[in-house]
């Protein structure tokens, strides 16, 4: 397993700390000069100005504050999340864990570590996916031979399934096609990955690529629709909507939203039509409904700080979110809200 601060290094190094220099955090003090967080260099007087937080031109429904189902303070920082079919919650941590909260627990909060399970270790572990048959996928971005897809089936020794390299990220599995869509962020790419471990390029779009990091989240709406967030668009986010042909191919890509109100847009989830995305450097959820009008539903002054990921209970209406936290790691956590 690598190191804890090597692996968080490598996250902000590769453009999850990118977005953060547009909007700035809460915790950002604007009178302060701006540093690099992967180099340690001053940013430029461009950078400075960006890092300005832009005004919020959405109204707040925001109506309580977030409850702390898990408190992760320190530097194994959690990232992304996954259920199981019985109602168990996986999370990755950045370092190569892959813990577990039980189904009776999922209503709790002021928990800890000590209250999961850790299931496996790996190379690093940014998505997570649990497979029909209890396989836990992770996409592991390490910047070397490890970088790709792992997989760890139910009482079997964790093995890599298939390399991919750059950023491989969020994880999609297809239960219909025994396979996987997998975003990587640095190229643009969403790939096919068998859990044979045979790879393909799904979707190679012009819009899913960008200068600093493009395809992130990954969803999938009722009827089968593919939905891909892409971080930052300049200074937009954007989402990107894909149907899915009978024979598994990817159909035409569609814009489905690109504003400044989803810049950073991370993890994604759907539900009753609406997207709801982890615009991370903005401490926001942000929910798009199907005419691509955008609210704000919880912000840093909920407790988000980072938000990179976003699920919904399949037995509740309560929306679970991943706090990253990539500046501060004692506020790492999973949240929840009431929607």
């Amino acid at each position: 397993m690598l190191d804890d601060s090597l692996t968080r290094r490598a996250l902000l190094a590769s453009g999850v700390a990118v977005t953060l220099g547009l909007t700035g955090c809460a915790e950002t003090d604007p009178s302060s000069t701006p540093v690099d967080t992967a180099t340690g260099d001053t940013a430029t007087a461009t950078e400075t100005a960006l890092t300005t937080p832009q005004p919020d031109t959405q109204a707040s429904t925001s109506t309580s504050s977030l409850e702390t189902v898990v408190s992760i303070p320190g530097e194994r920082v959690p990232e992304n999340m996954a259920f199981d079919a019985d109602g168990n919650l996986y999370f990755g941590i950045t370092a190569g864990e892959v813990r577990r909260l039980s189904s009776d627990r999922i209503g709790e909060t002021g928990l800890t570590l000590a209250d999961t399970e850790q299931l496996v270790t790996m190379p690093g572990a940014v998505g997570v996916e649990i497979g029909p048959d209890g396989t836990v996928y992770v996409a592991a971005a390490t910047q070397d031979d490890n970088a790709g897809v792992w997989a760890a089936p139910t009482g079997d020794e964790v093995s890599q399934l298939v390399g991919i390299s750059g950023f491989p990220n969020d994880i999609l599995f297809d239960v219909g096609r025994s396979r996987m869509l997998v975003t990587e962020s640095s190229s643009g790419v969403v790939y096919a990955v068998g859990t044979d471990g045979l790879r393909e390029r799904w979707l190679d779009d012009d819009r899913l690529a960008t200068e600093s990091f493009g395809a992130n989240g990954i969803t999938r709406g009722t009827d089968g629709t593919i939905y891909i967030a892409v971080t930052q668009a300049g200074e937009t986010g954007r989402l990107i909507e894909v149907p899915v042909q009978p024979d598994g191919s990817a159909g035409e890509a569609s814009t489905v939203s690109e504003t400044e109100a989803i810049l950073g847009a991370d993890g994604i989830t759907i539900r009753d039509g609406d997207i709801y995305v982890a615009a991370n450097s903005q401490n926001r959820v942000v929910r798009v409904d199907t005419g691509g009008t955008t609210e704000t539903i919880a912000t840093a002054d909920d407790g988000l700080v980072f938000p990179s990921d976003v699920l919904f209970d399949p037995t509740s209406n309560d929306l679970f979110i991943c706090n990253f936290a990539n500046q501060s790691p004692d506020d790492g956590a999973i949240l929840r809200k009431k929607i």
